[in-house]
C-alpha cells in the first residue's frame, strides 16, 4: 500500500519503492505508488504548500525504511496554526541493504565433540555468499571470491580475540582483490569520498582501531572472525555509497523533477536524507551527467542529517591533497539548484559516520587539513570548503532553532546534544526520531527565498 498511516498518530506518508537500478517497484497490486501519489498531491482540493522528500540510507530494507518513516514523520508535533504550511511527505526506499543481522555458522572441525553449537538463526557459507553476492555481484567469479572469504572466517572460533600479530592469508587478500574490483574499490581517487582501498588496511584497521580511542566501546573488533569480516562489509559500505548517488541522480531525480512539473510554481519541494540517503538527496537536485542541469526550480531547502558523504563534496575548491578542484555536489549548493537553506547535522556520538566511515574509505588519520581529515563524513566534520557557511548554535534538547536562514546558505551544526543515543557499533548514527529535528525542517521550510 503506497498510502503509510503512522500507528497512533493523525500522520501519514506515501511510500515509493525503487530497485537496485533507480526503477520503481510496483505494489502489491500491480499499481504505481508514484502515480497514486501524484494523482493525491495534485487532486482538486488539495491545497498542498510543501511537499517533504524523505531518503534513508544504508542497510534499509523495506520494513526497515518503513520503520524509520514512521519514527522520523512521528516525531513532528510542530506549531502550525499560523504558518500557513500544508505538508506532503514522501518517502522513498531503495534497496540497500547489504548484509542481515545473521550470524555465520562455524566450519565443522572434524574433531568429535569440538565443534561449537551453530547459532539457531546462523547462515551457512553457501547462504552467505549468496547475501552478499546479491549486494557485490552474482557472477562467477565475485561468488568464488566470497566463497574463499567467508569458508576461511567460517573456519576460525568466533570467540576467539584479535591480536595485532594476526595477518590475513595471502589468498584471502587475493580474493578481496578481486570483490574490490566488482564493488568498485579499486585504487584511485574517487569523486565523492576519494581514496583507494587495500584489504590489508581495512584488517590492520579492525585489528587497532579500538585501542585508538575505544569509540566502538562493544568490542565488536575485538574478535578475529569480525576482524576477517570488516574488510567485506567496509567493500558493501563503499558500494552502497555508489548505489546512492545512481539512485539519487535516476529514480530519486526523476521523482522529485515529476513532483515539480505536476504542482503550481508557488508548491515548495523540500529534500531531507539521512546517512546515504543525503547522496541521494544531493543526487536528486543535482541530476546525473557531468554537466548537471537544475531541476524546473529550485528546491526549497534541503536537511542533511548525519551524512555518509565527503566533508569536501559541497567544496567550490578542495585542497590540493584531496585532488583540487571542485566537490562532486559543489552545483547543489548554488540558488539555481537549492534557493532556501542546506542544514548539515554532524554529531561526535556518531560512530558510523565517525569511526567506520573513515575506515571504509581508507582514512584513519592518515591525512589532515588543520583540524579536518582528508577522508571524513558530513555527520563527523560537517561541510566544508563553502563560501558564506554559517555555523549554527549547538542543538540542545528540547531546544527550537528559529532561525532566522538566510537564502541558499549552507548551515552546519552541532546535534551531539540531541543526537546521542548509542546503539552498537554504529553509535547515534540512527537515533533521529527527535522533536527537535522536525522543529528544525519545519522551521527551514518556513523560510522564504529573496526575490
Amino acid at each position: 500500500m503506497s498510502l503509510r498511516r503512522i500507528p497512533g498518530k493523525n500522520q501519514e506518508y506515501f511510500l515509493i519503492s525503487y530497485d537496485k537500478k533507480g526503477r520503481e517497484v510496483p505494489d502489491a497490486d500491480g499499481s504505481s505508488a508514484s502515480q497514486a501519489m501524484l494523482d493525491a498531491l495534485t487532486a482538486p482540493g488539495s491545497a498542498v504548500t510543501d511537499v517533504f522528500v524523505l531518503s534513508h540510507g544504508w542497510q534499509g530494507d523495506y520494513d526497515d525504511a518503513i520503520s524509520q518513516y514512521d519514527r522520523w514523520v512521528g516525531a513532528a508535533d510542530p506549531d502550525t496554526a499560523d504558518d500557513g504550511i500544508r505538508p506532503f511527505v514522501v518517502g522513498l526506499h531503495w534497496p540497500s541493504k547489504a548484509w542481515s543481522d545473521r550470524e555465520l555458522r562455524s566450519a565443522p572441525s572434524g574433531l568429535l565433540g569440538d565443534d561449537p553449537e551453530p547459532a539457531a538463526d546462523g547462515m551457512t557459507v553457501d547462504e552467505a555468499v549468496d547475501e552478499y553476492a546479491a549486494t557485490l555481484g552474482d557472477d562467477a567469479d565475485t561468488r568464488a571470491a566470497l566463497a574463499a572469504v567467508l569458508t576461511y572466517a567460517s573456519t576460525v572460533d568466533p570467540a576467539r580475540d584479535a591480536s595485532a600479530a594476526d595477518a590475513l592469508p595471502t589468498s584471502v587478500a587475493s580474493a578481496y582483490r578481486q570483490l574490490a574490483g566488482a564493488a568498485g574499490a579499486e585504487p584511485g581517487d574517487d569523486p565523492l569520498l576519494g581514496g583507494g582501498w587495500d584489504p590489508a588496511v581495512a584488517f590492520a584497521g579492525a585489528l587497532t582501531g579500538p585501542a585508538d580511542d575505544g569509540l566502538l566501546g562493544d568490542g565488536i573488533f575485538s574478535k578475529l572472525r569480525e576482524a576477517i569480516l570488516t574488510p567485506l562489509r567496509q567493500l558493501t559500505f563503499w558500494h552502497g555509497k555508489n548505489q546512492a548517488r545512481e539512485f539519487g541522480e535516476s529514480g530519486a531525480a526523476d521523482l522529485v523533477r515529476e513532483i515539480m512539473r505536476a504542482t503550481p510554481a508557488k508548491t515548495r519541494v523540500h529534500l531531507m536524507g539521512h546517512s546515504f540517503g543525503t547522496i541521494v538527496v544531493s543526487g536528486a537536485v543535482r541530476g546525473p551527467g557531468a554537466r548537471p542541469a537544475p531541476p524546473p526550480r529550485p528546491v526549497s531547502s534541503m536537511l542533511l542529517v548525519q551524512g555518509a558523504v565527503s566533508l569536501w563534496a559541497f567544496a567550490e575548491s578542495a585542497p590540493a591533497v584531496f585532488g583540487g578542484g571542485r566537490g562532486y555536489f559543489a552545483d547543489v549548493v548554488t540558488p539555481a539548484f537549492v534557493s532556501g537553506p542546506i542544514v548539515v547535522t554532524r554529531s561526535k556520538w556518531d560512530y558510523a559516520v565517525g569511526k567506520f566511515y573513515p575506515l571504509a574509505v581508507r582514512l584513519a588519520g592518515q591525512y589532515l587539513l588543520g583540524d579536518e581529515p582528508k577522508y571524513g563524513g558530513i555527520g563527523a566534520f560537517g561541510a566544508v570548503g563553502v563560501s558564506g557557511s554559517v555555523e549554527l548554535p549547538a542543538l540542545a534538547p528540547s531546544a527550537r532553532v528559529d532561525g532566522p536562514f538566510t537564502p541558499h546558505t549552507l548551515y552546519n551544526i552541532d546535534a551531539s546534544g540531541v543526537i546521542a543515543h548509542l546503539d552498537g557499533a554504529a553509535g547515534a548514527h540512527n537515533d533521529l526520531a527527535h522533536p527537535e529535528l522536525s522543529w528544525l525542517a519545519w522551521t527551514m521550510a518556513t523560510a522564504r527565498p529573496a526575490h
